[in-house]
């Protein structure tokens, strides 16, 4: 059988020629023996039905496409993806061909829905798939951005640098998503304490004293006669107490979940200068380092700007990425889009001209999404440690109410005896 392939050698150049062989594994073995990395060989692609879920959709006979579309619904976490990343390009560097990488990290897998995505990428590459045509299977598994880097790694002969630059950006994602995670962390056990110290002397020590105040017979303070008349309400209807949060907090979550709650919330947080801040250096860390990425593994730039609306779900961020790709497709730059977005520094938009006047762009913004790295960091501690004492006065404020309350009835019948 004769077989037409596009492959580029260890030069970076790049090779279109047929070949005879049995089969595409053969073509595709013969090729690799020769020293070539394939980009494309052949027409066909076998179907398969693996360990992983498949949704099979066959479209009309009389349709222009007769071919049955596969579509993978497994998802794989941010971790085993970039673990993928950083072991392939590690194996490629050292000369291990692609199918025998794959097929040592499935081995190592644990997660049986993450061997099975690894098993059918390396049986595809194997049956002479393109390893971004196999990737594109799993589009739960694998972003865009992701596929796109690996396109462009295949087609200029640099799949090993595009896997490290791959595994160097997922690792700021999960840096930052740990970041975020951790800093709030603390904050939310203190409001927790808070929560619960409250409703402990709401239930327990205010009856105590209000049966004692009872049998003595004590004149109580305005703020005392409204607390324990508060804790006796709670303590007879502590289930509409506590249903009515319990509802107002799953509205809440429905709404936040909706279109509307999600993009107002969003919107909303620009709006706060602290917040809006972090949020913004957050937002922008992420978004450079990914542009950075493509671009510095040759993806074209409007398919880079485009493949960032993966990244996040945020309006904000969404806007964002569609005016720098509508200002590209115009003939403009990335840089007069940003400045229609206040929250964007003035040092981002100095960094993003400049590299595009220079044809650096990669360059400039991997350095400028670095910078901002660093700021996004500074800012999430500096919020953190605002937001501590913060929590920590309102408890003491509560708590030192409840107490004064139960106490100036105490030290007024002292002074009185």
């Amino acid at each position: 059988m004769i077989f037409q392939y596009t492959a580029v050698d260890s030069q970076g150049a790049r090779h279109v020629d047929t070949i005879e062989s049995a089969d595409l594994r053969a073509a595709r073995a013969e090729l690799m023996q020769r020293g070539l990395m394939v980009v494309d060989l052949g027409q066909g692609e076998r179907r398969r039905r693996g360990a992983v879920d498949v949704e099979v959709v066959t479209p009309d006979s009389g349709s222009a496409s007769a071919r049955p579309k596969v579509v993978f619904t497994a998802r794989a976490r941010l971790s085993e993806v970039a673990l993928f990343a950083r072991q392939l390009g590690m194996m490629l560097q050292a000369g291990a061909a692609i199918v025998p990488s794959i097929r040592a990290m499935q081995n190592e897998a644990v997660r049986p829905a993450w061997k099975s995505i690894l098993n059918d990428v390396a049986t595809r590459v194997e049956g002479g798939a393109a390893l971004h045509e196999a990737l594109a299977l799993h589009r739960n598994a694998f972003s865009g951005m992701f596929r796109s880097i690996v396109r462009a790694g295949e087609a200029n002969g640099q799949l090993a640098t595009s896997c490290m630059q791959l595994s160097r950006l997922i690792d700021s994602q999960r840096r930052v998503r740990n970041r975020i995670v951790g800093s709030l962390a603390y904050p939310a056990l203190l409001l927790l304490l808070a929560c619960a110290v409250v409703t402990s002397m709401t239930l327990f020590i205010l009856p105590r004293f209000a049966q004692l105040f009872d049998m003595l017979d004590a004149k109580l303070p305005l703020m005392t006669t409204v607390m324990l008349n508060t804790a006796e309400t709670l303590k007879t209807w502590w289930p509409v107490a506590l249903l009515t949060p319990t509802a107002v907090i799953t509205l809440l979550v429905l709404w936040l979940r909706s279109d509307t709650g999600r993009a107002t919330i969003e919107r909303g947080v620009m709006f706060v200068p602290i917040v809006r801040k972090l949020a913004a250096a957050l937002m922008l860390t992420q978004l450079l380092q990914l542009w950075s990425a493509a671009l510095r593994s040759k993806v074209p730039l409007l398919e880079a700007i485009q493949q960032a609306t993966e990244l996040s779900r945020n309006v904000v961020m969404q806007e964002l990425v569609q005016r720098a790709y509508d200002a590209v497709r115009e003939g403009r730059s990335i840089s007069s889009a940003l400045r229609e977005f206040s929250f964007v520094p003035p040092a981002v938009l100095a960094a993003v001209a400049t590299g595009e006047e220079s044809g650096k762009l990669g360059e400039a913004m991997e350095f400028v999404g670095n910078w901002m790295d660093e700021d996004s960091s500074n800012l999430l501690a500096t919020f953190t440690r605002l937001m501590e004492p913060m929590i920590l006065v309102v408890m003491g404020v509560v708590v030192g109410t409840m107490a004064l309350s139960l106490f100036l009835p105490l030290f007024d019948l002292a002074t009185a005896a």
